[in-house]
């Protein structure tokens, strides 16, 4: 036989299995309205199978937390701080979609610590930024501690625009290269590898009121991810044999200007 409780110990326990929002989930549902309403809206619209997990919990950071995991699942991940839970309330992911930035930023090119084959790619695309040339110098040193001096010299000669490198490389074996110039220069047409911090400011950022926007970021994280994965696979490539193929790849860049020089014919 199940053992009898008291009428009030039975109605704690069907509280807890309804999860009823605790205190301060329901101060902010009503401080929140309009940002609770449009929380729920999305939810609904986003997640409907998960709606009753996620307004379930007892505080509105778990909710939000629960919701940009969910959301990661079926879409494309949100920034840290919303799948941590870290926020104050419904207004902070109700504004706009955080979306995760990987923008290679001004910092990042000048406080590098990157892999050999990230280095000896950057070094053969010219820099972003104008007045760069103690940086160069710098990254031709580091260069030096993977391929021989006389190769760096050949790949400082040859260094290219984003421009050439598109007309180069392109369908090309080497088109990694082209694809990592592009992400450090901030030029690959998507916007989680165009923007970085600071752009983020004054970039646009989506709303969460566009379905279709929603769909059209999704694919935009998967060709993302498709980019770094293709650049990271080019670069163990490289550094499988640094020597040899990074001399193969300057004699590659090299013939491709010897080529179009011709094809130019003499200067007048």
């Amino acid at each position: 036989m199940p053992k009898k409780v008291s009428p009030l110990v039975d109605l704690a326990y069907r509280l807890l299995e309804c999860r009823i929002p605790s205190l301060s989930a329901l101060k902010a549902q009503l401080s929140e309205a309009e940002d609770y309403a449009e929380f729920v809206t999305m939810v609904k619209t986003y997640l409907p199978e998960r709606e009753k997990d996620i307004l379930h919990e007892s505080t509105p950071p778990e909710q939000i937390a629960k919701f940009a995991s969910y959301f990661e699942d079926r879409y494309f991940p949100l920034q840290e701080l919303f799948r941590c839970g870290d926020v104050e309330g419904y207004g902070d992911i109700t504004s706009q979609i955080p979306v995760v930035i990987m923008g290679f930023s001004y910092d990042d090119y000048h406080m590098r610590n990157w892999r050999p084959g990230a280095e000896l790619l950057t070094y053969l695309i010219e820099s972003p930024y104008d007045g760069d040339e103690e940086e160069n110098v710098s990254m031709a040193e580091a260069c030096t501690e993977h391929v021989s001096k006389e190769l760096v010299e050949r790949m400082g000669k040859i260094r290219l625009s984003l421009d050439d490198a598109r007309e180069f490389l392109k369908g090309t074996k080497y088109e990694g290269l082209l694809m990592w110039g592009e992400w450090i220069c901030q030029d690959t047409g998507n916007l989680f590898l165009d923007t970085d911090e600071e752009t983020l400011g004054y970039s646009n950022l989506p709303y969460w009121d566009t379905p279709g926007e929603v769909q059209a970021l999704t694919e935009e994280w998967k060709k993302a991810e498709l980019h770094n994965r293709k650049t990271g696979e080019f670069m163990e490539w490289l550094e499988g044999d640094m020597p040899g193929r990074v001399e193969k790849l300057v004699s590659f860049i090299e013939e491709k200007r010897r080529q179009r020089d011709e094809q130019k014919g003499p200067a007048e």
